[in-house]
């Protein structure tokens, strides 16, 4: 299964995508990807997930992919991840959830740090 590191403002691995399931480096799954959507496992809806840039709620960038560019913001260098634990199994997508489009964002640091978009 191929995965995708997602770095916070510092260049730190926090999530990998695996598929439309976000999870942490300890295997634990935080969310998922419906769309353009990032809910928590809760379903509640907690960002975006558009041209490898994650967004919170307020169109304001919380974290990256290695690919990720932005105009007028500059993206740190990446820390090389670390080994990932074993994925659990994914859990089901909470009933309700749907696809969101992203509106449009000015690239701009959030004050939300990455690793509190998907609580445990």
């Amino acid at each position: 299964m191929s995965e995708l590191p997602l770095y916070n403002r510092y260049g730190k691995a926090v999530y990998r995508l695996c598929q439309t399931v976000l999870y942490d480096y300890h295997g634990q799954p935080r969310g998922f990807v419906v769309g353009q959507a990032i809910y928590d496992l809760r379903g509640q809806h907690r960002g975006f997930w558009r041209r490898q840039v994650v967004w919170d709620r307020m169109c304001r960038v919380v974290g990256y992919a290695h690919d990720a560019q932005l105009a007028d913001l500059a993206l740190p260098p990446v820390e090389i991840p670390p080994l990932p634990y074993a994925n659990q199994p994914a859990p089901q997508v909470p009933a309700g959830v749907v696809e969101k489009d992203c509106p449009t964002c000015v690239p701009a640091w959030s004050m939300m740090r990455l690793e509190n978009l998907l609580p445990t």
